[in-house]
């Protein structure tokens, strides 16, 4: 399976229950989320010390009109380009599912690095479109000028 990866910022003073980024399949060929990157980033200044919680949600519909396409990176430059759709914004957010499948929480002024490998999967079948993964900002607003930075990697 190839692999690739892709990068994004969100907004600042992203509001409690906003998703800021979102990774769609084709209808043809599915992905394997591997790796997810988050921190925070506040200007030109140090981030507030806060605890934040992004959570990773399925989708059940594609949303309407998605803008802020990111550009996947292969991660093997034999590979052909990555059929996965990244976004980072939407006329319409895609709905998500009830509950979120993993949260992670961490200080704003620290990160955190989540691998999946081995046995530990997001697959994210190829049967719909509609079918993807939510980043999702979880219960606490960021202060002003505070923004996600968020790194995903995965395989088709």
């Amino acid at each position: 399976m190839a692999r690739f990866s892709a990068q994004c910022k969100s907004a600042a003073a992203l509001a409690v229950d906003t998703g800021f980024a979102w990774i769609f399949p084709t209808t043809a060929i599915g992905l394997k989320l591997r790796r997810v990157t988050l921190g925070v980033v506040a200007g030109a200044t140090t981030p507030t010390s806060q605890q934040v919680t992004v959570g990773i949600v399925r989708t059940t519909n594609s949303g309407t009109t998605p803008g802020g396409g990111m550009t996947a990176a292969k991660l093997d430059s034999n590979s052909a380009a990555a059929s996965g759709v990244f976004s980072t914004t939407f006329a319409t957010p895609p709905t998500v599912a009830a509950a979120d499948g993993f949260r992670v929480t961490f200080n704003s002024q620290s990160g955190v690095d989540l691998p999946w490998e081995l046995m530990e999967e997001w697959l994210v079948p190829p049967a719909a479109t509609a079918l993807g993964l939510a980043f999702i900002n979880r219960d606490n607003a960021l202060p002003a000028l505070h923004c996600y930075v968020l790194s995903i990697e995965w395989e088709e």
